[in-house]
């Protein structure tokens, strides 16, 4: 059975990629706003976006870890990469 709120992971990524970049500029924008009363709102601004990021997190299923070798062999067809050149 399905959970009732749930994202699919490619929207999830999605709104992951949004609110990086929507921090980015808000992160700009505190840094070139002279009011400080206008920076404080970038920063409340900053913290919404955040909050809904890890919301999505909580919605989000979880992927699954990918099963491969952390150190595997190269190919038989293929020199290795050597530092005794160094």
């Amino acid at each position: 059975m399905r959970r009732f709120l749930s994202l699919a992971p490619a929207a999830a990524a999605q709104v992951f990629d949004r609110a990086h970049s929507t921090l980015v500029w808000l992160a700009v924008l505190a840094f070139v706003l002279p009011e400080p009363a206008a920076r404080g709102l970038v920063i409340l601004a900053m913290v919404a976006v955040a909050l809904a990021a890890a919301a999505v997190a909580f919605l989000a299923p979880v992927a699954p870890y990918p099963d491969h070798d952390p150190d595997p062999e190269p190919p038989d067809g293929e020199p290795m990469e050597s530092d005794h050149g160094l």
